[in-house]
């Protein structure tokens, strides 16, 4: 019989990152468990709202890593998508919280209007998040 585990690791995220959990968990000892939700296609607010208990659940000795906002900057929707950023992890604060910006669009030019508004993205998450 496995004995219980003592931290979990969860992994929220949009379809950017699929086989993020099941990498994490493989260089983690037994004490960890991982789970990973993939959303494809989400927002932030609909990451936020759905993962909301299962966040609630987590203590101080876990860890939740967000990598979204891919969705809501390709959508023009940047702002919302911060909002819910900042009012997630407002909300999670008695746990961990690691962010893993949204990526820069290789297959794009560097100045398109989906790079520029990454950029922008990972700014105000310095500022307001990680700062």
């Amino acid at each position: 019989m496995v004995g219980k585990k003592q931290h979990k690791v969860i992994i929220l995220r949009d379809s950017h990152a699929r086989v993020c959990a099941s990498q994490v968990s493989h260089l983690l000892n037994n004490d960890f468990e991982v789970l990973g939700f993939v959303i494809p296609g989400a927002g932030m607010k609909y990451i936020k709202d759905t993962c909301r208990v299962k966040v609630q659940q987590l203590t101080e000795r876990d860890v939740v890593v967000l990598w979204g906002g891919s969705n809501d900057i390709a959508r023009n929707n940047k702002t919302a998508g911060m909002k819910h950023l900042l009012e997630f992890v407002t909300n999670a604060n008695h746990t961990n919280i690691n962010l893993v910006s949204a990526p820069h669009r290789y297959h794009l030019m560097r100045n398109t209007c989906v790079n520029v508004e990454v950029r922008v993205w990972k700014a105000w998450e310095t500022s307001k998040l990680r700062g």
